[in-house]
C-alpha cells in the first residue's frame, strides 16, 4: 500500500486554514516573548550594571607668550591626557587627595581638548559619588597649581563644573522586547509548521486519493442538513459504488459505529424533493424526507420505520474473524475515517492491511464528522 504523505506537496490553502485557527496562539507567544525579553533585560540591567558616577569639568587655559611674543599653542587633547598622568601634574592633584593612591586617580580621570585648545574638558569616573566629587575638585585645584609653575601657562580656571551623575546603560528595553517577541514568534511558527508537516490528519477527499488506492466516496458533516451538497455527493457516490447492494457495512475508525450507522441510514433512506415535516422547499433547494414516513411524523429514524437500506456498523477496535466473515458475506465495506484527527491515518493503514490480507472488498472511504465551516472555506 502506498503512503503518499511525504510526496503530497504543500497545500497552501490548507496551510492558511491551519494557521488561521492557531494565529491567536502565535500572537500570544509573541506577546509573551516581548514581556519575557523586556523583563530579562531589566533584571540583567539591574543586577549586572555597575554603579558608576561621572563628573565633568570645563576649564579655561590662558597661555603665556614665548620669547618672540607669540602665545604658546602646541597643547592638544593627547598632550593633556598625558600631562594628567605625569608626575608634576599628578603630584599637584594628589596634594588634595590624602589617603588615595595614584593609580586609582589616574584610572579615574581623562582630559581632552574637544575643539578650542583653550577649553579643556576633564571627566572623572568613580564607583561612588563622594570619590568622584573629591577627585573632580582635586584635579581642578591641582591644574590651577600646576599652571602657576609652568612657564607656558598663565592660569587654568574652572568655568563650568557639573555635579557627579549616576551613569546608566542605554535603555534597550524596547529592543529586548522586540527580540523576545521575534524569537518566540518564530519558534511558534516553526513548531506549528513542523506540526503541519507531520500531521497526517484527513480533511478532504484529495487526502485519501493521494495516500491510498481507494475511492474517496464523500464527506459526512457534523450537522447533517439536507441542504448540504456534501450529503448529496456522498449519497450519489455510495449508490454508484454499491450498485444493487442495499446492505452497507460501515467500519468506524473512531469506534462510534452505532451512531454513525444511524446517520448513514437516514442519509441513504432519505429521498430528494417535496417537503420534510414543516420544512419548506425554499429557493428551489433540495429538502429530504425518509421514504414511507408521513409529513406529520418526527424526523427521528426508528427501527420500526425501516427503509430500503440496511446498515451494519463495525468498530475498528473489534475487527476480527467474525467481523471479516460479515464483510465477506455482504460483499464489502465502507470505512469511516474521522475528520482532522492526527494519527488517524496510521490506524487506517492497519485496518486496510487487515482487509487486504483477508481479500475483502473496500468500496471506499468516507470522511466523518467534518467541520462544515472548514469545508466551506476550503472549497469556497
Amino acid at each position: 500500500m502506498k503512503d503518499g504523505r511525504m510526496n503530497e506537496g504543500v497545500d497552501l490553502k490548507r496551510l492558511m486554514l491551519y494557521f488561521q485557527k492557531r494565529i491567536w496562539f502565535i500572537l500570544l507567544l509573541t506577546a509573551l516573548g516581548a514581556g519575557i525579553g523586556a523583563l530579562v533585560y531589566q533584571v540583567v540591567r539591574s543586577l549586572n550594571m555597575p554603579v558608576e558616577y561621572e563628573a565633568v569639568s570645563k576649564l579655561y587655559i590662558s597661555f603665556e607668550h614665548d620669547e618672540t611674543g607669540e602665545t604658546y599653542q602646541y597643547y592638544n587633547g593627547y598632550t593633556w591626557n598625558e600631562l594628567l598622568d605625569s608626575e608634576p601634574v599628578l603630584n599637584c592633584i594628589m596634594n588634595y587627595l590624602p589617603g588615595y593612591n595614584k593609580p586609582t586617580v589616574v584610572n579615574a580621570t581623562k582630559a581632552e581638548i574637544l575643539s578650542d585648545i583653550r577649553l579643556l574638558t576633564v571627566t572623572v569616573t568613580g564607583n561612588n559619588e563622594k570619590f568622584t566629587r573629591e577627585v573632580q575638585n582635586a584635579v581642578q585645584s591641582g591644574l590651577w597649581d600646576y599652571a602657576q609653575s609652568a612657564e607656558e601657562l598663565r592660569s587654568i580656571t574652572t568655568i563650568r563644573q557639573l555635579a557627579p551623575q549616576r551613569i546608566y546603560w542605554t535603555d534597550r528595553t524596547l529592543v529586548s522586547a522586540l527580540t523576545g517577541a521575534l524569537i518566540l514568534g518564530v519558534v511558534g511558527i516553526m513548531a506549528y509548521s513542523f506540526g503541519f508537516i507531520f500531521n497526517d490528519a484527513i480533511f478532504v477527499q484529495s487526502d485519501i486519493e493521494k495516500r491510498y488506492p481507494y475511492k474517496a466516496l464523500g464527506i459526512m458533516t457534523r450537522n447533517q442538513k439536507g441542504l448540504q451538497p456534501y450529503n448529496q455527493e456522498l449519497k450519489a457516490d455510495l449508490l454508484y459504488a454499491l450498485g444493487d447492494n442495499r446492505t452497507l457495512i460501515l467500519i468506524d475508525m473512531e469506534n462510534h459505529g452505532e451512531l454513525r450507522a444511524q446517520d448513514m441510514e437516514k442519509l441513504l433512506n432519505w429521498q430528494e424533493g417535496g417537503r420534510l415535516g414543516d420544512d419548506e422547499d425554499e429557493f428551489g433547494q433540495i429538502t429530504w424526507h425518509i421514504s414511507g414516513i408521513s409529513e406529520d411524523e418526527e424526523l427521528i429514524f426508528d427501527e420500526e420505520k425501516t427503509g430500503e437500506w440496511t446498515i451494519i456498523p463495525l468498530n475498528e477496535v473489534r475487527l476480527g474473524e467474525k467481523e471479516c466473515a460479515i464483510i465477506r458475506e455482504c460483499g464489502g465495506a465502507v470505512i469511516l475515517v474521522p475528520f482532522g484527527v492526527n494519527n488517524a491515518s496510521k490506524k487506517l493503514e492497519r485496518v486496510l492491511t487487515l482487509l487486504k490480507n483477508q481479500e475483502l472488498v473496500v468500496y471506499g472511504i468516507v470522511i466523518d464528522e467534518a467541520d462544515e465551516e472548514y469545508l466551506n472555506r476550503y472549497f469556497g
